[in-house]
C-alpha cells in the first residue's frame, strides 16, 4: 500500500500542468486589468473571422464536461455575470430567449477570471492517464472578451508506450452592449 501511495504521489508530482502564466504568454490578445463592470455583459457567441463552428458557449461548456457538445451558434449570444469573486454565471440566449445556463467556479487573478481547472487523473501501476483543461477570461482595450484555453492529454502504458497532445485556443469575442 505504501508503494502504491508513493507511486501515485510521484505520478502527480512528475506530471506537467497548464498554468495561467503559460496561457497568458500564448495569448494573441492582451487583457486589461480586471474590472467587473467591463467584464459583465452580452457577448457575440461566434468568432466571425474563424471558419468552422467555434463558439464562446462551447469553450465555456468544456469546463463542465470534456465531451464536445453538438451546437449551432447561429443567432446566439452569451451573457456573463460575475455572481461573486469566485463564481461566474454564463447564460446562452438564442434570438433573445434564454436557452441554457452554467456556473463556473474560479478566481480573479492578474487581470483575468481564471476558471478552476478540470482534471482527470488515473495513476495506476500499469497505466497512467492525465487530461486537463484550464481557461482564463479577460477584456481587451476595446471591451471585447479574451478567452485563452489550454488542453492537455498524456498517457503512459506499461512504461513503454507514451502519448498525448497539447493545444491552446485563443479567441476574442465582441461585446454587444
Amino acid at each position: 500500500m505504501r508503494n502504491f501511495i508513493l507511486l501515485v504521489a510521484l505520478a502527480i508530482l512528475s506530471s506537467s500542468c497548464i498554468s495561467q502564466k503559460s496561457l497568458e504568454r500564448k495569448s494573441d490578445f492582451k487583457a486589461n486589468l480586471f474590472q467587473k463592470e467591463s467584464f459583465e455583459g452580452l457577448y457575440e457567441n461566434a468568432v466571425p473571422e474563424e471558419e468552422g463552428n467555434y463558439s464562446l458557449w462551447q469553450d465555456l461548456y468544456k469546463n463542465m464536461s470534456f465531451k464536445d457538445q453538438a451546437f449551432n451558434a447561429d443567432f446566439t449570444q452569451v451573457e456573463l455575470e460575475l455572481v461573486s469573486d469566485k463564481l461566474l454565471k454564463a447564460n446562452l440566449y438564442r434570438r433573445g430567449r434564454l436557452e441554457d445556463s452554467i456556473e463556473l467556479k474560479g478566481k480573479i487573478r492578474s487581470g483575468y477570471f481564471v476558471v478552476d481547472r478540470k482534471l482527470t487523473l488515473i495513476p495506476l501501476p500499469i497505466f497512467y492517464y492525465q487530461k486537463e483543461l484550464k481557461t482564463i477570461l479577460g477584456n481587451d482595450n476595446e471591451g471585447n472578451l479574451v478567452l485563452v484555453q489550454g488542453k492537455m492529454t498524456e498517457y503512459v502504458y506499461f512504461l513503454s508506450l507514451f502519448g498525448g497532445d497539447r493545444d491552446t485556443v485563443t479567441a476574442r469575442y465582441a461585446k454587444l452592449d
